[in-house]
């Protein structure tokens, strides 16, 4: 059996396990419906990658392989994003995201400057981050390294702590954060252990590219040295904050970061983030465990 044969015959399951017509012509046209409980075809899926999207006989409908189960993504469009559309949740996560942008712009401001005027470079720094299912966005932060400098020494940090069994920290016993790294400026290091570089991803959030909790937003070679399960902390959208960080933050290495992922996501709910987000305050002013 091809691994074409083998998503067909995936396909056909009893209908109370495949949205009906009435309910894909409900569907916005980037919603995902991730049907769960599909399985993995047993044959044939060796053929196909971790992440990969397979043309299935249905009108606007593709079938993507995610971890060890698939999702039905309906309404795909080519060059579209594979992103839902909001629900009232992600809505409500905007509203509050805008208010504390209006609260805190002032300071803002004030940082904004004070990056540029101390340091050679632009105000915010942008880059390329894995989302949910894997799709990419543009993170924003505030500048808090040198404007050319080689990330070398990061790649080959994270490397030795997702591929050796030995204890590897970052220069500091107990540390598994790069520790007195030559690239990040003066008021770069400041910003960093208050958190406050990480405050304008609240546009990440208004945009529905992020949400206030969930994962961290890794960078896409970061995600080709996870284990496979790992896999499942794509399933929800990254956030500012997240069950790694209320944990331990720069005292825990990348394997312990990746298993509080992945807890979380089995656990998400809205009490489960409410309660984050009031240990994240806490945390932000606890030096012991900032870096």
């Amino acid at each position: 059996m091809t691994a074409s044969q083998a998503v067909d015959a995936t396909l056909s399951t009893p209908p109370a396990t495949a949205p009906s017509d009435t309910a894909s012509d409900a569907s916005s046209d980037d919603t995902t419906v991730v049907i769960s409980s599909l399985p993995q075809p047993a044959t044939g899926a060796a053929e196909l990658a971790d992440d990969a999207t397979v043309e299935i006989p249905m009108p606007q409908r593709v079938l993507r392989k995610v971890g060890s189960g698939w999702g039905l993504i309906q309404g795909h469009r080519e060059g579209r994003s594979l992103i839902p559309r909001r629900s009232m949740r992600q809505f409500v996560e905007a509203l509050v995201a805008l208010a504390i942008l209006a609260a805190l712009s002032p300071v803002l401001i004030v940082v904004a400057l004070a990056v540029k005027w101390t340091s050679e470079g632009p105000m915010l720094f942008r880059q390329e981050r894995l989302g949910l299912h894997r799709s990419t966005f543009k993170i924003i932060k505030f500048r808090t390294m040198s404007n050319k400098n080689s990330d070398a020494q990061h790649r080959e940090f994270v490397k030795k702590m997702l591929t050796s069994e030995d204890d590897v920290d970052g220069g500091e016993q107990g540390v598994y954060k790069l520790v007195n790294d030559p690239r990040i400026t003066p008021i770069g290091g400041f910003l960093r252990r208050t958190s406050i570089d990480e405050l304008p991803q609240l546009w990440n959030v208004v945009r529905g590219e992020m949400s206030l909790v969930g994962p961290r937003p890794v960078l896409a070679w970061e995600a080709d040295l996870f284990p496979p399960e790992a896999e499942r902390r794509f399933a929800c959208r990254p956030g500012m904050t997240g069950l790694w960080q209320v944990s331990g933050r720069s005292t825990l290495d990348f394997k312990a970061a990746l298993e509080l992922d992945v807890k979380y996501v089995e656990k998400k709910s809205v009490w489960y983030d409410i309660s984050i987000l009031w240990r994240t305050v806490g945390v932000v002013f606890n030096r012991s465990v900032a870096r």
